[in-house]
């Protein structure tokens, strides 16, 4: 399993995950032992010439491939410079519903801007969301969100009052980071796996930069 999180501000948006990446065997009996197969997986990908980013929960492979060796070739394959982000959603979910991806179960975050207008898209089988526009008032929303294992943080952020509309973007990156690195160190602790794990990757987006703030493999300062 996995977190994800995007916290959206007027100043831009701020994306992280875990790094973590689970296996699983089936015994005779029918019991399934997951196991702890890598702390190093990418979860958190930019899209679309690097102006979309893009994060992941749930299987960590599809059609023979990793998730994220996908979204490259999904990248490669289907979005062009002048695909809008909408369009982008259509086209992934289109993706996700093919005939014999019906075993799968992943969701992704979507995030980026057009023509300086901030999009948020949850995106899975299911369904497609925007999830920083209000459609009752037509309005852009400020918030945060988080997807893959939300009990943990659920239980701590969903009563506390945030103002999203007065907080910097520094503290946007900060508040993403917290949900998954707060899930991750809670899950230490539970009984069972702990699911999530590893670095945690972060990225910013504004209206004139996209920029990787925390990559395991980037190193971006």
């Amino acid at each position: 399993m996995t977190i994800i999180s995007i916290v959206c501000v007027p100043e831009g948006m701020a994306m992280a995950s875990d790094s973590r990446l689970l296996g699983s065997y089936t015994r005779e009996n029918g019991m399934v032992d997951r196991f702890i197969f890598s702390d190093q997986a990418q979860k958190l990908l930019l899209i679309r010439n690097t102006t979309i980013g893009i994060s992941f929960c749930g299987d960590a492979f599809f059609e023979g491939k990793t998730t994220a060796d996908f979204l490259r070739d999904f990248d490669k394959r289907q979005v062009l410079n002048s695909t809008t982000i909408p369009e982008v959603a259509d086209k992934l979910h289109n993706d996700l519903l093919r005939n014999g991806t019906e075993q799968y179960n992943i969701s992704f975050y979507l995030a980026g801007y057009d023509s300086d207008v901030p999009y948020v898209y949850l995106v899975n089988r299911e369904h497609i969301i925007r999830k920083n526009f209000s459609e009752i008032n037509q309005v852009i929303t400020y918030s945060a969100s988080w997807h893959g294992e939300i009990a943990p943080i659920s239980r701590l952020l969903q009563e506390t009052p945030l103002n999203f509309k007065l907080m910097p973007l520094k503290d946007a990156i900060d508040l993403a980071e917290f949900i998954v690195g707060t899930t991750i160190n809670y899950l230490r602790f539970s009984d069972g796996i702990s699911t999530c794990g590893g670095p945690v990757d972060s990225l910013v987006i504004s209206k004139d930069y996209t920029k990787y703030i925390k990559h395991k493999i980037l190193q971006p300062y």
